[in-house]
Formats: C-alpha cells, structure tokens, sequence
C-alpha cells in the first residue's frame, strides 16, 4: 500500500508511482509519458512529485512503487518547479497558439493554463527549423515540438518502424528522421500514431 496524497493506494509489482496515480484517479500533469509506453524518458520532468524520506522531487513516470512510500504530488514546491519547466518550455515555443490547429487541444497550452501562467519571464531564441511538408499525410514542425520523446517511443517501441528518432545536439536538437530529410524518403509508413500522442501541433495531418 502506499499514500498518494492522503489516499491509500493498492500498488502493483512493475507499476510506477504515475500509473499507480493514474489507476486511482489522481491526477499527476505528465507531458513526455503515456500509456503503452515501453520506457518513460522522464523528458519534460512535468510529472516530479515529493517522496517522504526523498530530499529532491522525483519523476513519478520512472519512480517504481515501494511499500508505505508517501507522495504528494501538488505542493507549492512542486507546483513552482513545474511553473518554471513550462516557462522554459513556451520560452522558445511560437506565438501563434490562436491559429495553430491544436488550439483548444494542446497538452502544452492546458498545463500552462492550469499553472497559472499568464504571461512570458524567459525570452529564449526562436527555433526556426523548415516545417516538412513532403509526407503525403503528415505536417512536421519542429519549431512546435518539446522533445518529449512520445512520438520517438511509439515509432520505435510501439510500431517497430524507426522513422524518427532525436538528431542534433544542445538548442539543435529536433525529432527527424536520419540526416534531416523529408518524411516522404523516410521509412515513414503513415501509421498516424505519432499524430495521435504528440502534445503539441509538432505533428498535424494534412
């Protein structure tokens, strides 16, 4: 049994303290993890969480269960470290959130305005990568992504395809297929399964 929030929680061996939330109806804010997932990355750091006996906030997406841990997962020093995650986040994110198509249906945009974040302390250097129209199906920008990784597992993990994986380095770094061509020469099959987990309009239909 452990205590997420005052609730006690039957835990499962293998289960994460996010899927043990989850399972209860709790809700912990996550990004980069989703179900199905083979291997949390623990990327976007959104699902951290405070652990009794734990100095430093963990990742509930990677965290194992143990029995009698106790968890808290909005405090005031959680809900400030996430503030500041997704300040960093929309600090190089585009501007055009009223005419992007995943207006009213972005992960990233409904974490910000469930923190509270009403306005812009970062200013960070806008990404300016070439948005890839040459999938027959797919839009890909990469100036919208937050390299959470999802689109990456379930390509890989999930589909066993291999289209796309992380290229580059430091501000550099995007989710593309091998040497940064076009999804159209790439062993793209237009599954659409990064469509349908990808948090941001990083991936769209066309």
């Amino acid at each position: 049994m452990i205590t997420i929030n005052d609730k006690k929680v039957e835990w499962k061996s293998g289960e994460t303290v996010l899927q043990a939330a989850q399972r209860a109806g709790i809700n912990i804010p996550h990004l980069c993890a989703f179900e199905g997932s083979p291997c949390p990355q623990a990327a976007c750091r959104g699902c951290m969480v405070e652990v009794e006996k734990m100095p430093r906030l963990q990742t509930s997406c990677t965290l194992a269960t143990q029995d009698g841990m106790v968890v808290r997962t909005h405090t005031p020093r959680i809900q400030q470290a996430r503030r500041n995650i997704v300040e960093l986040l929309l600090a190089s994110h585009p501007d055009d959130c009223l005419y992007c198509p995943r207006n009213g249906n972005c992960e990233l945009a409904k974490l910000a305005s469930d923190l509270g974040i009403r306005g812009r302390r970062y200013s960070g250097i806008k990404k300016t990568h070439p948005v890839d129209i040459s999938s027959p199906s797919i839009v890909r920008d990469s100036n919208k992504c937050i390299l959470c990784g999802r689109c990456v597992a379930v390509c890989h993990s999930i589909q066993g395809v291999g289209a796309i994986d992380f290229t580059g380095r430091g501000f550099e770094t995007r989710v593309a297929p091998a040497f940064y061509p076009g999804l159209n020469v790439s062993g793209c099959i237009f599954c659409g399964q990064c469509l349908r987990i990808c948090p941001t309009g990083a991936l769209m239909e066309k």
